[in-house]
């Protein structure tokens, strides 16, 4: 009936250990059982688990965008802000969850770079695991996509907005308080469609599928690759992350040729 209903794979695995650790059959674990062992090879062979996406968009097409959003003194808070959120996402690879854990309190700034000792765990985090930190270099060649211009802009611009608040994001509207991963994924979706990736298609983790896409097609070592993201192993990576780069946008899709 769970699978009937249109459920996963994993969804049903999920259900499958949960009953385990209390539902015993026959003597063994439900989960255990040569039952439900042969139902779930049939649930696999039918639906096996894939990626969310084929493919990636450009983030060459993002970029595009992110230099229009200039001078950053003459942008709105909002537009800065956004502007942040997606040069961080991009440069660092990281999950959205990894922006909440963003302090200021915890930020060594300089004009070459900028070092942020994360304030809790991420997805990926391990009990062995040091303490993590994003380190983000200056970028000379265009200012425009450089985050320490960026971030030393939007400091000084919520400076006297956040009053006791240390978490680095805050609303861009009265009372201005911490925001939650809920506001930052729709600030990241409102960004992507603005520069005109298919957001029907394309959710907020793309942008980490996107970033590490690129940069292997730009030849990174794979180890710096997993280094970023903060992956064990490359099999995370060729099986969920990496992805063709799709160069058609939004834009591309509405305005080509329909006449077929």
């Amino acid at each position: 009936m769970l699978y009937s209903d249109g459920k996963s794979y994993s969804n049903i695995n999920t259900a499958r250990s949960a009953l385990s650790s209390f539902v015993i059959i026959d003597n063994f674990c439900v989960g255990s059982h040569p039952l439900v062992k042969r139902f779930m090879k049939g649930v696999f062979s039918l639906r096996p688990t894939k990626a969310r996406y084929e493919g990636t968009w450009d983030v060459s097409t993002m970029l595009d965008y992110l230099r229009t959003l200039s001078p950053v003194k003459q942008l709105s808070l909002k537009d800065l802000t956004m502007k942040l959120v997606m040069l961080l996402l991009l440069v660092t690879a990281q999950r959205k969850q990894t922006l909440l854990l963003l302090d200021v309190l915890q930020l060594q700034l300089t004009d070459s770079s900028c070092v942020f000792q994360l304030t809790g765990l991420v997805k990926t985090s391990r009990p062995s695991d040091p303490k993590r930190s994003l380190v983000i270099k200056a970028y000379a060649p265009d200012r425009r996509l450089c985050i320490i211009f960026v971030l030393k802009e939007y400091l000084e611009r919520t400076k006297l907005l956040r009053k006791q608040q240390t978490q680095l994001f805050i609303s861009f509207k009265e009372p201005f308080k911490v925001v939650t991963g809920q506001t930052i994924s729709r600030w990241i979706l409102d960004t992507m469609a603005k520069a005109g990736i298919n957001t029907n298609v394309f959710k907020p983790h793309s942008t980490r599928s996107a970033a590490v896409s690129k940069a292997d097609a730009r030849k990174v070592p794979i180890n710096s690759i997993l280094e970023k993201a903060g992956w064990k192993s490359s099999n995370t990576f060729a099986k969920y992350y990496k992805k063709e780069i799709l160069k058609d946008t939004f834009q591309d899709a509405v305005l080509g040729d329909n006449s077929d």
